[in-house]
């Protein structure tokens, strides 16, 4: 089996916090900045908390929307999304400055990533904050679904995509499960690192990071048996 970077999101303030078991984990941490959940306390541990396991850092904005964990999608005019995207990113940027560590992509959360894979006014605004802000970061995107339109943005935009699946999440062939149904997510341990590894081994179209996520504690004690082995 070939290895592809493992992604988790992190710094999103759980009770009680795994992040100190999860970071040593992982290839990659996508930190909350704020806009579902996270503020300069949690951002700042978790970038030292990266820096010390030497794990990439990358930021996972949202709509600003804490009370429903950035999981309600906003309308919003491409201006005010612009500005809402740019000024975590911005803000994020600065802590990364203070604590001389790389920024090494964008990972969008919630109902802001589901927008982005549906609506090309959506992507292509994050794409204008990446280059305003920082135009060599990442942008991880989901894999196996509308790949050649994605190839034809990534192009024209000049900005390279991450593509990534997700080990916890329930799929029906290459699309995910809505949150709102049955089998959304995956809570058995034994499932998860089944799919994972048959992600692994996947042909069909291209995968380059694989998330787990913080608040399941399958995917966690997944995490931990794929470390033994």
């Amino acid at each position: 089996m070939s290895k592809i970077a493992i992604n988790c999101d992190l710094g999103e303030c759980l009770t009680p916090n795994p992040d100190h078991k999860i970071m040593p984990l992982i290839d990659m941490a996508n930190i909350a900045c704020g806009g579902h959940a996270g503020d300069d306390e949690s951002m700042k541990s978790s970038i030292a908390l990266a820096q010390k396991n030497k794990v990439k850092i990358g930021i996972h904005p949202s709509y600003l929307d804490k009370k429903n964990f950035g999981r309600l999608s906003h309308q919003l005019s491409h201006e005010a999304l612009y500005c809402i995207i740019k000024d975590q990113i911005a803000h994020f940027l600065q802590l990364c400055h203070e604590n001389n560590v790389k920024l090494e992509y964008i990972k969008p959360h919630g109902a802001l990533y589901h927008d982005m894979m549906q609506h090309d006014s959506v992507i292509q605004c994050i794409c204008r904050v990446i280059k305003d802000c920082q135009p060599n970061l990442l942008l991880i995107v989901q894999a196996g679904i509308n790949s050649e339109k994605f190839r034809e943005i990534e192009k024209k935009e000049g900005i390279q995509f991450m593509y990534e699946v997700f080990a916890d999440r329930g799929y029906n062939n290459k699309k995910m499960i809505s949150r709102d149904n049955k089998g959304a997510v995956l809570t058995d341990t034994k499932r998860i690192i089944l799919q994972y590894e048959q992600f692994l081994n996947e042909q069909s179209f291209q995968i380059d990071t694989i998330c787990f996520h913080s608040d399941n504690l399958a995917s966690i004690e997944a995490l931990k048996q794929l470390k033994k082995q």
